[in-house]
């Protein structure tokens, strides 16, 4: 089974973003367990599509049991999951916001290694029946510690059909087209307040996030002030984008876009289903990841994990199989259009048919390589706080951006 050393861990999880673990110290009696006939799932508030509701709604009815199926964004879930493993007080099911979560939960020892299941049931098809690149970034020495259950790139293009008739391929194109359709009401692109979504601009300059074997962050440096200067000056200097809000909401440039006030932005498949459905007049394009010094996208993706005091692992592991099904995979793309990791359902005539699956596949295709040591190091959801602020500061509130970088790698080395 595929394993890494200490040296590479976080870009995947600035596809979406890695948030830290509790340690292992002794966790508090749960006195107040749920009770043995509630099962509680939590779960990403953009991800609660009907295939999935289904799936578990008839899991209740089979197993007799009372689902409690909670919805967060993604920072709120990590909040109350932290809180849970300190106390004990645990979910039966957590899907996790990208694999670095999995690994940093599982070393250390809050979620537990997941190949004893998968050996046991060879009728699910894992590995073998997934995509190489959503398995082994969620394995660290040799042990699995989620199961994917999306399988995306950060770094598409949307872009309205009506505004733009041939979608840029480069930075040059890409701001060329942001100027000629901000007018009015109207931006040309719009950039979001997460943090996460710088990733496929300082991909696209060769920027490693990090290398915590070197303690060494947003390198090589120039290449990484080109890509974040980019990105400022297209809401300062360009005034190409509107500056954005701090949130914890991911969907502001997606709604801004589905009500026709910005033409194109930078995202990934999650945002497909929204604007069909939220906007189905507008005429949708969806491109492949820009080309800066190279073509690149950052890998995304959730999966589930099982924490390990969960009251019965064994049913938790049954509800993952029944949930990243390739059946369940197929219905939950027609309803949302997003991605997914098993092999059988790229193969599937229904994806190998759709437009805007090919593209993500392309997308896929040019993913930037993982770094995995920091998650093992303990220290991600720190430095990803770090990298957060640096973000707002440059992005929103206009910070000047060599300093600010500077500043970043020197807080985020001393952390490690």
């Amino acid at each position: 089974m595929p394993s890494f050393n200490r040296r590479s861990f976080l870009q995947l999880g600035l596809g979406a973003t890695v948030l830290g673990a509790v340690g292992c110290s002794p966790a508090k009696p749960a006195s107040k367990q749920a009770d043995s006939h509630t099962f509680t799932i939590y779960w990403n508030a953009g991800h609660g599509y009907q295939a999935y509701k289904e799936v578990i709604d008839q899991f209740g009815k089979d197993h007799d049991l009372q689902m409690n199926w909670q919805k967060f964004q993604w920072p709120d879930l990590t909040t109350k999951l932290t809180a849970d493993f300190r106390s004990g007080n645990v979910p039966d099911l957590v899907e996790e916001v990208s694999a670095g979560t999995g690994t940093q939960y599982g070393l250390a020892g809050n979620v537990l290694a997941l190949d004893d299941f998968a050996k046991d049931d060879k009728a699910f098809g894992f590995p073998d029946d997934f995509l190489d690149q959503a398995v082994v970034a969620r394995q660290y020495e040799g042990k699995t510690y989620s199961i994917p259950l999306h399988l995306t790139a950060n770094g598409l293009l949307f872009y309205n059909k009506a505004m733009i008739d041939t979608p840029p391929t480069t930075w040059d194109e890409f701001l060329e087209a942001a100027r000629s359709n901000t007018k009015d009401k109207i931006s040309g692109c719009a950039l979001n307040s997460d943090a996460s979504y710088a990733a496929p601009f300082y991909n696209q300059q060769r920027v490693d996030f990090s290398n915590v074997g070197a303690k060494q962050f947003m390198m090589p440096d120039d290449a990484a002030l080109k890509a974040l200067q980019f990105m400022q000056d297209l809401v300062y200097a360009d005034k190409v984008s509107p500056a954005p809000v701090a949130t914890t909401d991911y969907s502001g440039p997606q709604k801004l876009f589905s009500a026709k006030r910005a033409a194109m932005f930078v995202s990934g498949p999650w945002d497909i289903g929204p604007i069909r459905q939220g906007s189905p007049d507008i005429e949708l394009g969806v491109a492949v990841p820009l080309t800066g010094a190279v073509q690149s996208a950052a890998m995304a993706g959730s999966g589930l994990m099982i924490p390990s005091k969960a009251k019965d692992p064994k049913l938790s592991w049954e509800l993952i199989t029944k949930l990243a099904a390739v059946k369940v995979e197929l219905a939950a793309t027609k309803e949302a259009g997003m991605s997914m990791p098993r092999k059988s359902w790229a193969a599937d005539p229904s994806v190998t048919a759709d437009p805007n699956l090919a593209v993500i596949a392309k997308s896929l295709a040019v993913v930037a390589k993982q770094d995995i040591a920091l998650s093992a190091s303990g220290k991600a959801a720190q430095i990803n706080e770090l990298w957060k602020k640096a973000y707002q500061q440059m992005i929103i509130q206009h910070a000047p951006v060599g300093p600010t970088l500077d500043d970043f790698r020197k807080q985020a080395g001393a952390a490690l």
